[in-house]
């Protein structure tokens, strides 16, 4: 695609910005998430209104812009809209004209995505606290919150001593009667969500051991832990389906409870 000045710029924006959170700094990550979340919207957003809307400025949003290789936030937007429109094809090994195929892609490849990032060491460690805790408190915000609420029952299910809780401020409360023998477990896409970091700051300032299950470990949820376990499968393109970062969380949640099962056997 070219600007309106003539220069070649990228067109698969919405790849070029997931692959890029990691390196971003926080305020132009946050503009991305944005971007990945609601791209229908941004096309139509001025650059005020975007900077708005992802709690950054305006100056960011045209430092993003120009860091992806855009001369500003107008070829931005045209490169995003062009994108959009494009018709979607089946991948390579897929049946030819499903509906759904392209949402059948996205949950395969976010378990792929977080098989191939996840440490199976840091799982056994990890493993290991919760069966030597006292009390696992867990916490998540918006889409994050159904996956606390999925480890939870999950390890009720092995008798393990877990709360999960939707309420930002009712976790922070009740963070004061946790102790060294306890373990708190945050999860996040993006690693920015506030409520999140507070969470985890709030369980290490009582001592307990504080774990994040993230999407960018380089964040302010992940700087707040003690252990990180990093999945590269928790993709938050709207186009891919809302739900798909939730499958890369299943997979972790499941292998965390084997590794629980498969030490209690020892």
């Amino acid at each position: 695609m070219r600007s309106t000045d003539g220069a070649s710029v990228p067109t698969d924006v919405l790849d070029l910005l997931q692959g890029s959170m990691d390196a971003l700094p926080n305020a132009l990550s946050r503009i991305a998430k944005y971007v990945l979340e609601h791209p229908e919207m941004v096309i139509h957003q001025s650059v005020t209104e975007l900077g708005s809307f992802s709690g950054s400025g305006e100056a960011s949003v045209v430092r993003l812009c120009r860091s992806l290789g855009f001369k500003g936030y107008r070829d931005f937007k045209m490169a995003l809209a062009v994108e959009l429109g494009r018709p979607q094809t089946p991948p390579p090994g897929l049946s030819s004209g499903g509906a759904y195929d392209t949402i059948r892609d996205a949950f395969e490849r976010s378990i792929s995505d977080a098989a191939r990032s996840m440490d199976g060491k840091e799982l056994a460690l990890v493993a290991t606290l919760l069966l030597r805790s006292r009390r696992i408190d867990i916490y998540g915000a918006g889409l994050s919150s159904m996956a606390a609420d999925m480890l939870t029952y999950r390890l009720q299910r092995l008798n393990l001593p877990a709360f999960s809780f939707r309420d930002a401020h009712i976790a922070h409360e009740v963070a004061h009667g946790l102790d060294a023998g306890c373990v708190a477990i945050a999860f996040s896409l993006s690693g920015l969500t506030e409520d999140t970091v507070k969470f985890l700051r709030s369980a290490r300032h009582a001592r307990a051991r504080a774990i994040a299950i993230t999407g960018r470990a380089s964040s302010p949820v992940g700087e707040a832990a003690d252990k990180v376990i990093a999945l590269s499968g928790l993709r938050i393109r709207s186009s891919d389906g809302i739900l798909t970062p939730l499958t890369a969380n299943l997979l972790v949640i499941e292998c965390l409870g084997a590794e629980v099962a498969r030490q209690r056997m020892k």
